[in-house]
């Protein structure tokens, strides 16, 4: 009795070569752990970055976390500005929380891009501000700055930036008036403070 031998080229009898079959097999376990190994990344993925920041990297739409502080100034900065509004007039632009490097620059010029002597004194200037400034109309020839003191002016840190504003805008030659914070001002007090320092807008 002969037995039946299996050729590479021979099929059985469902007409399939069994080494193809055998082929078949193994490419499919293949193409199934692939898929197994795909969705567990991104599960990975989905639990480590959150469905939001996938759908950002995914659609392109980048959610940046600011959100908004309602009023530019506090209610006592606003009570100071309808005073100070009110006693010099409309002739003189008024400008609030501005940067003081927006008002001082560096007296020297940097030298190139990594002037460490330069960052050094350009930093102190562009992390602080002043509460007010007043300058000619369209934000011309600047006049003066204020700052209203309030009860934070007394914190050892807040004096100190005190101190430094004090120099920077004396050394610029700018003069900068200090008001203490309060719930009411007076136009006419505002004033007579300030009307030294705005003597040459009015004769203009």
């Amino acid at each position: 009795m002969r037995r039946s031998r299996w050729r590479r080229g021979s099929t059985n009898c469902a007409g399939l070569n069994p080494w193809h079959r055998s082929s078949l097999v193994t490419w499919n376990d293949v193409t199934f752990f692939a898929l197994v190994l795909a969705s567990f990344a991104l599960i990975l993925t989905a639990l480590t970055l959150g469905v939001r920041r996938i759908q950002r990297v995914v659609f392109g739409r980048a959610e940046l976390p600011y959100a908004s502080r309602g009023a530019l100034n506090t209610p006592t900065e606003q009570a100071f500005y309808a005073a100070l509004h009110r006693a010099v007039g409309a002739q003189t632009m008024i400008a609030c929380k501005v940067r003081l490097a927006d008002v001082l620059k560096v007296r020297f010029r940097k030298r190139y891009s990594n002037d460490q002597r330069w960052w050094r004194y350009f930093r102190q200037i562009s992390a602080k501000h002043v509460d007010m400034v007043l300058c000619e109309p369209r934000g011309g020839h600047v006049l003066l700055a204020i700052e209203l003191d309030d009860r934070s002016h007394l914190r050892r840190d807040r004096r100190r930036s005190d101190r430094f504003k004090d120099r920077a805008f004396a050394a610029a030659g700018i003069p900068l008036v200090r008001f203490a914070a309060s719930g009411r001002y007076d136009a006419q007090d505002i004033h007579a403070r300030l009307a030294p320092y705005l003597v040459p807008q009015e004769k203009g």
